[in-house]
């Protein structure tokens, strides 16, 4: 069985696949594959440049800007750049092997019929117009331009026959749980996870025997919205957890289920192809610079000085979806770890058992 996963801007599908991926669901991003072919199909590149004109292309790479100047010229160019990409996409996807697929236009651009079953991820409109904001640096009327282009997030719930809500209140995990179709995965051994925030172990004895000796050796390390720096998870209670600064003073506090908390395990950074695990893009970043500090001043740095460093430690980022305040938090937080003497990011970062923080981010 091949299942579908949807949503408009804004909702959240993309960290609902990240949670998938901790039943061992691995999901076939539509978006990730379309940028790639456009970039390596030599058939899809021949056909772009006879459609919008030979400055398509410069230097092998594709020129956004004429791409996106030929798009808002009509919605014929639109759907002429479609019928291109997206047979591409289906072919890609059904060569691929892969029985799960992740698409904002499931239905717009027909892949709906290439699965059985559909997912809708849903949120209120205020909560994804706040978080495209967010994430995009971009007006509300941007917001809103971009939501036009897609079907209506009530249209989309009719036809799925799934929903998953990421309002940034309710519990993702379990509504994961319910559906059927995660039962095989469940039956297959894969653990589940089932609370999200501030959560308790509910391993047995005999799991939390077995997983001591490795997790003392690994860290959760958290950021907390509104507040600076990073964080190490000392201890979990019931209504808390209590985390400690690494900043040098080793200064505990409690965090609540209210705050923003994120783990560094849980968060990847767009690339034109695949996401890339946080954990990896700081380790690149300390073999680039040999387990020292950053050499260039995040807080100085012209946005150019940014991109050209950031692409030497992450050649195929996404100049899209990355924006300069993502490069100088990442630098900040590098600099932060490495101060404290944590460099391992691959086995220091790595997620641990009970580390489900839940940072109800979309992307």
């Amino acid at each position: 069985m091949k299942i579908g996963i949807t949503g408009g801007i804004g909702s959240g599908k993309s960290f609902v696949c990240r949670r998938l991926a901790r039943y061992g669901i691995e999901v076939y991003d539509c978006d990730a594959a379309a940028k790639r072919l456009i970039r390596t199909s030599p058939k899809i590149r021949q056909e772009l440049t006879t459609l919008i004109g030979c400055d398509t292309y410069i230097d092998g790479t594709l020129n956004k800007a004429a791409v996106a100047q030929f798009l808002l010229q009509s919605d014929d160019h639109a759907k002429a750049i479609d019928a291109i990409v997206h047979p591409a996409v289906f072919q890609d996807f059904e060569e691929s092997g892969m029985t799960w697929m992740e698409s904002a236009i499931m239905y717009e651009s027909g892949i709906y019929r290439l699965v059985d079953k559909v997912i809708v991820v849903t949120a209120p409109l205020e909560v994804r117009i706040d978080r495209v904001m967010q994430r995009d640096h971009i007006t509300r009327e941007k917001v809103l331009q971009w939501m036009q282009r897609q079907l209506p997030q009530e249209e989309v719930r009719k036809r799925a026959h799934y929903e998953i809500i990421n309002d940034g209140k309710a519990d993702i995990d379990a509504q994961i749980a319910q559906i059927p179709e995660i039962s095989e995965y469940r039956n297959l051994g894969i653990s589940e996870c089932r609370n999200v925030e501030i959560t308790k172990y509910r391993n047995n004895e005999t799991s939390k025997q077995h997983n001591k000796k490795e997790n003392n050796m690994k860290q959760t390390i958290l950021a907390i919205s509104g507040k600076p720096g990073l964080y190490k998870l000392v201890s979990r209670s019931k209504n808390s957890l209590i985390v400690e600064a690494l900043d040098g003073t080793g200064k505990r506090m409690p965090a609540f289920g209210t705050d923003r908390i994120t783990s560094l395990a849980d968060i990847a950074m767009f690339t034109e192809t695949d996401d890339v695990p946080l954990m990896k893009v700081l380790a690149s970043l300390r073999d680039l610079e040999k387990g020292k500090t950053a050499s260039v001043n995040y807080k100085k740095a012209s946005p150019k000085e940014l991109h050209d460093y950031f692409t030497k430690v992450l050649p195929e980022w996404d100049q899209e979806r990355v924006h300069n305040s993502d490069i100088k938090k990442l630098l900040q937080w590098y600099d932060i770890l490495v101060t404290a003497g944590i460099t391992d990011f691959e086995e220091d970062l790595a997620p641990t058992e009970g580390d489900n923080i839940d940072d109800r981010k979309a992307e």
